[in-house]
């Protein structure tokens, strides 16, 4: 984002990273998965893999595309790394 200095210019590349997210399961728009206290619907299917330190692979989707590019950085954040490095990360 430090690239971008405008305002506007980080607003539309957040909803351009929505856009790049993979199609969410109609199957996954349920109760289970829906984030509660969101102003907008936001789903997350969580998987994890074996062992004691599993990797957790997470997809998401919302029907707001500000909120869809912020789902998006969190997948790039978390997804796909072991739980501990998951704990370890500080998003700031």
């Amino acid at each position: 984002f430090s690239l971008l200095d405008e305002w506007e210019d980080r607003y539309r590349y957040v909803i351009e990273l929505g856009e790049g997210l993979p199609p969410f399961p109609d199957e996954g728009r349920n109760p289970a998965n829906k984030v509660a206290g969101c102003v907008s619907q936001v789903w997350l299917i969580t998987e994890y893999g074996p062992g004691a330190d599993p990797v957790v692979t997470f997809q998401g989707d919302s029907d707001a595309h500000i909120v869809r590019g912020l789902v998006a950085i969190m997948l790039a954040l978390f997804s796909g790394r072991p739980a501990s490095a998951i704990q370890e990360t500080d998003a700031e």
